[in-house]
């Protein structure tokens, strides 16, 4: 039991990061790199659950956890090697 809070309180913490994360940003300009770093992430997850959902419809009588995380961390990858990519053929980008 104490695994499973601590757990929970593991994902609390990332969430609460995440979020001070990007309230820093509150006043930057749209288009930045902050918005690259929420759009990135919005991606990552949205694959992630799109892929997962697609997988529990297919009706499985059990669900395993293992191919769900690896479903994530697959949809996770797919996002990262596009973005990759589009880095390498990238101008420099400059801070002001």
């Amino acid at each position: 039991m104490n695994e499973l809070k601590a757990a929970d309180q593991q994902v609390h913490d990332a969430h609460k990061f995440l979020q001070a994360f990007l309230d820093k940003f509150e006043t930057a300009k749209r288009g930045g790199v902050h918005d690259f770093i929420e759009i990135t992430l919005f991606n990552m997850i949205n694959a992630a659950i799109g892929n997962v959902d697609a997988y529990l419809k297919q009706g499985h009588k059990e669900v395993n956890g293992n191919e769900i995380m690896e479903i994530v961390a697959i949809s996770y990858q797919e996002i990262l090697d596009n973005i990759r990519r589009n880095l390498d053929g990238l101008k420099e980008v400059t801070m002001k």
